[in-house]
């Protein structure tokens, strides 16, 4: 079989990272470590005409010069308005592309117009590479005659001794607060304790003897301090139903408790609820409201399965089995 170099688009990160720049991050130190190429846009964060055709000259470089057999993969959605340009004379040259989906703002902000613009750009690309089923599935509906294959979970590149966890009330929640406005009514729920991590969302958050507010950990630091028993998948305003574009997202925050070894709580009608049945690393709740109940239910024995079960996904998130994964199904494609 003819060897197939494997390229990437490299961006650049400024600190602080949450969210999608952390999964991009992750991703990217796999990719290096992995052996393939990155590309740097120069001047991406530049405005200026002459800076642009700086880009577009960069672009036409990067197109013609890449070996007719190699593989481009992209970060979605797109970062930069060029990238899309370059999928185009990619697309003509007939290289292969990669599309290693982090989102889809379209469906995140239930936007169809948003929707339709990304559905073309990723029609442009050979392989997209989904999160889960139900994504595959959702894409599958606008864009039939794409090959799509799903990564499973985000992997979380770093190095960590799992702390030693006990079945207990108590739950960690991590994430985009602005994104989490149920956070503010978690003092409803009775006989848990919750331990919040994420940039502080108003002064008015408020706490209470069994709603703590732990503050910005760096995503490095944070597996090895986060507090709680179990990690809560969850997302939106309310404590009865989750934020639906859950039904197809794989949250990384998924992951940073399986790297910390927590067996986690998801949503009943998330994507991610069947990887969770599947490898039983936790439990699922219609609402948050069941936590309480649902936690005094499981035995100390059950919740050592759970953790020893999580414990074991976690090394392959810390390993970059996850893209590894990916990698070795494009080697043969």
């Amino acid at each position: 079989m003819q060897y197939q170099p494997i390229y990437f688009v490299a961006e650049a990160f400024e600190q602080p990272l949450y969210n999608a720049g952390i999964v991009r991050m992750h991703q990217e130190k796999i990719l290096r470590a992995e052996g393939c190429t990155p590309l740097v846009f120069r001047y991406s964060d530049k405005q200026a005409v002459w800076y642009k055709m700086l880009r577009v000259i960069q672009c036409c470089r990067i197109a013609f010069s890449l070996p007719k057999h190699s593989k481009l993969l992209f970060h979605f959605p797109l970062q930069a308005s060029i990238y899309s340009w370059l999928l185009t004379i990619l697309q003509l040259r007939g290289i292969s592309t990669v599309a290693l989906i982090i989102d889809i703002d379209g469906l995140r902000n239930n936007d169809n117009i948003l929707l339709e613009q990304e559905m073309k750009q990723l029609k442009k690309i050979s392989l997209l590479v989904a999160h889960n089923r139900a994504m595959k599935e959702k894409l599958l509906q606008q864009l039939p005659s794409s090959k799509i294959s799903c990564i499973e979970l985000f992997d979380y590149p770093v190095k960590i001794s799992s702390p030693v966890v006990q079945k207990s009330g108590t739950v960690c929640f991590a994430g985009n607060l602005t994104k989490a406005m149920f956070v503010y009514n978690l003092n409803q729920v009775p006989a848990t304790t919750f331990f919040i991590y994420g940039p502080y969302p108003d002064i008015s958050f408020t706490q209470s003897d069994h709603v703590i507010f732990k503050g910005v950990i760096s995503p490095d630091e944070l597996p090895a301090k986060l507090e709680g028993s179990f990690g809560l998948v969850w997302d939106g305003n309310s404590l009865e139903e989750a934020d639906k574009y859950l039904h197809y997202n794989n949250p990384h925050k998924l992951s940073l408790y399986l790297t910390a070894g927590l067996p986690v709580i998801v949503w009943d009608q998330s994507a991610s609820a069947a990887f969770v049945k599947l490898h039983d690393i936790g439990f699922t709740v219609k609402s948050i409201g069941e936590i309480p109940g649902k936690i005094q239910q499981i035995s100390d024995e059950r919740y050592n399965t759970m953790h020893k079960n999580a414990l074991a996904i976690g090394v392959k998130t810390t390993g970059g089995y996850f893209l590894k994964s990916v990698l070795v199904v494009l080697k043969t494609v």
